[in-house]
């Protein structure tokens, strides 16, 4: 079961809504989103952010409103764009249900399901690969912080809370999470019944934080796994005493690493040619970041050093090793020709406002979002 969105006219939609699937006739500029027929687009629209709507969102930069997949594909669903990226699908994984979050009385509620940063059995797959082995499972647990008390205190910071984690389906649910004064919650993924001082033994610590407000649950979200093994294969993937220069611990947990992946907003692609920032206006310096790049099979396995060059490949990622906990944002590389990048196209959509970084002991992934300024940005 499939839904098209073309960006330039839309076309009738068959909805998927909580895993089942209906029928329901949507007209030409309208999709079906949660039961009933909404418009989703008004690409000449240039009154302003109040006439999107919902399922699209406001480009100030072009003075449009733009489709937001990740709004108009639902639970269950994966989002897959075209050649031309003109028109996307949401296209059913067949997944079962997520755990039903309660309705939020203040405390929230958070569900999903676990990805692998890198898949261990096919390097080629980035942060798509859900974990569903029960053995492995079973090794781990899902820990939720403030993640800026965490940043301070590193594992000294009291959690908020735990999920508990359906062995079959991978699925987690965390009730009654309080959503932090700065209004972030930072979801970890730990060894199961870590103690405090234990070296990691199968799973580092790896985070992923959402924005969070009270009464407003989280739901669908994701946490990254990454394992001891595939760190140390990172290591091994860095020239001789690279690492141990980069940071004072010598080693990219400890010294605790910012892993920011630089994408569309509008495509969700990764973007190449961008040059990581952060503070006010800091380039991220070169001997102290890696970029994570494709081999000669497509696998997610080199690490190229910031000392031999300074912005993202086509995958968009990069490494901070010892990272400091501030506002990351990237800049186009304008000496590269715009044939080799997809940055010459793309511009951060949010600015400087993006709040991230890492503390010992932890690998922090982080999207930074920006928009797209190609052809499919000024349809």
């Amino acid at each position: 079961m499939v839904r098209r969105i073309t960006l330039i006219s839309f076309v009738l939609s068959f909805g998927i809504l909580a895993g089942s699937c209906h029928t329901i006739e949507c007209g030409e500029g309208t999709v079906e989103l949660d039961g009933v027929c909404v418009p989703v687009n008004f690409p000449d629209a240039t009154g302003g952010p109040d006439l999107c709507a919902p399922g699209s969102h406001w480009s100030a930069d072009l003075g449009k409103c733009f489709v937001d997949p990740s709004a108009v594909c639902g639970r269950g669903t994966e989002v897959v764009w075209n050649e031309d990226e003109t028109e996307f699908t949401c296209v059913s994984t067949g997944e079962p249900e997520l755990p039903e979050c309660p309705e939020s009385t203040g405390p929230i509620c958070i569900n999903g399901r676990l990805r692998y940063l890198v898949d261990p059995s096919d390097p080629t797959k980035f942060l798509t690969t859900e974990v569903r082995d029960a053995s492995m499972l079973a090794q781990l647990e899902i820990v939720f912080y403030d993640p800026l008390e965490y940043a301070a205190r590193g594992s000294e910071a009291v959690p908020l809370g735990t999920a508990s984690i359906d062995a079959e389906s991978g699925a987690f649910i965390a009730t009654d999470i309080s959503v932090p004064s700065q209004g972030y919650v930072g979801l970890v993924v730990r060894d199961k019944d870590w103690v405090p001082g234990q070296e990691p033994i199968l799973f580092p610590f790896t985070g992923y934080a959402y924005k969070a407000s009270p009464n407003v649950n989280i739901e669908n979200s994701f946490g990254v796994v990454l394992t001891k093994t595939q760190i140390e294969e990172f290591h091994a993937a860095l020239p001789p005493g690279f690492i141990t220069t980069a940071c004072t611990q010598g080693d990219m947990y400890n010294c605790g690493t910012w892993i920011g992946i630089y994408r569309e907003r509008t495509t969700l692609q990764a973007v190449s040619g961008v040059i990581p920032y952060w503070g006010t206006n800091i380039k991220i310096p070169a001997a102290r970041m890696a970029f994570l790049d494709k081999d000669g099979s497509g696998g997610y396995t080199v690490l190229t050093p910031g000392t031999a060059r300074g912005y993202t490949s086509d995958t968009g990622t990069v490494m901070y090793f010892g990272a400091e906990l501030t506002n990351y944002f990237g800049l186009c590389d304008l000496m590269l020709e715009e044939s080799q990048s997809r940055c010459l196209q793309w511009e951060m959509e949010y600015g400087k406002s993006l709040q991230g970084g890492s503390a010992q002991k932890t690998m922090f992934v982080q999207y930074v979002d920006g928009i797209s300024l190609n052809n499919l940005g000024s349809n």
